[in-house]
């Protein structure tokens, strides 16, 4: 179930003037451990810096993948991180709300493989997304898709948005993940022509988003990057909003220390600013 989050209003006098401050109820549902194969941190480290940055609802949402071409195939244990959760959430009741998640790949080859697993893990959400391209993960695909390409525009991107597809049309999700993440590993800067060559995918994708009753997520993890840019754009946010989007989660997609809650304040105010409200797990 879902429910949205206000901003609350707090007033602070310093020795200089009177400023006004908008704490927004930060929610981080994509984080990773240990429990994705490329992660080293434990799920308690991530709590603890999650505290400290005053995060009020964090979520895990480490990787589910069956591509046998990849590092990560069958690597998640979600029995052994299930215990781990419910030790932390007794130790840490009080002080932050937890969420066991996931983050889901989804090729043909092995969808029945990703259904199984849902059935088999209680998952408070489940993010999907598009991590793989014609069967390749997409750092190589877009590598070898881009290595001629003097601009984006001559780029095919395409097939990644059949990946899309292929999500909002599995339905067993509930959040899509970072919609234009192809920009992370993209060796071009400015997309904003490739956003619109693809409008028509764009909307026929966050239309059955809508539709469907799911949501996008926003992830912060491209401001870490060099597109220096949440996934998705402003103007990707603009289109999910025209189509009849309302609510959007909320993830920094953390790896390591530090990126937990990576540059939430600026994409709250983006998110705000859109008319769109966070989401959050009830």
């Amino acid at each position: 179930m879902f429910y949205y989050t206000e901003p609350v209003l707090l007033l602070t006098l310093d020795s200089r003037h009177l400023n006004l401050i908008i704490a927004l109820m930060h929610i981080d549902l994509h984080n990773h451990t240990r429990f994705s194969y490329d992660s080293n941190r434990s799920m308690e480290e991530t709590v603890i810096e999650a505290i400290e940055k005053n995060v009020k609802v964090f979520g895990f949402s480490d990787h589910l993948d069956f591509n046998e071409n990849d590092p990560g195939n069958e690597y998640y244990n979600g029995c052994m991180q299930k215990k781990e959760f419910e030790r932390l959430s007794k130790k840490y009741e009080g002080k932050i709300e937890l969420l066991l998640g996931i983050e889901a790949s989804l090729e043909n080859a092995y969808s029945e493989k990703v259904r199984n697993a849902f059935k088999k893990h209680s998952f408070r959400y489940r993010i999907m997304s598009a991590h793989f391209v014609e069967g390749i993960v997409i750092s190589d695909w877009i590598e070898r898709t881009e290595r001629e390409a003097r601009t984006s525009d001559e780029v095919d991107y395409s097939p990644y948005f059949d990946s899309l597809k292929r999500i909002v049309s599995f339905q067993e999700y509930d959040i899509l993940g970072h919609i234009d993440y192809y920009k992370k590993y993209s060796k071009f800067t400015d997309h904003h022509k490739t956003s619109q060559k693809h409008e028509k995918e764009y909307r026929e994708i966050l239309k059955k988003v809508v539709d469907g009753g799911k949501v996008i997520e926003v992830n912060t993890s491209g401001l870490r990057h060099s597109c220096r840019e949440q996934f998705p754009s402003t103007e990707i946010l603009r289109l999910y909003r025209d189509v009849g989007g309302e609510f959007v989660a909320t993830g920094s997609d953390s790896h390591k220390s530090g990126d937990v809650a990576f540059k939430f304040d600026e994409v709250y105010n983006i998110i705000d600013n859109l008319g769109l409200k966070i989401l959050k797990f009830k």
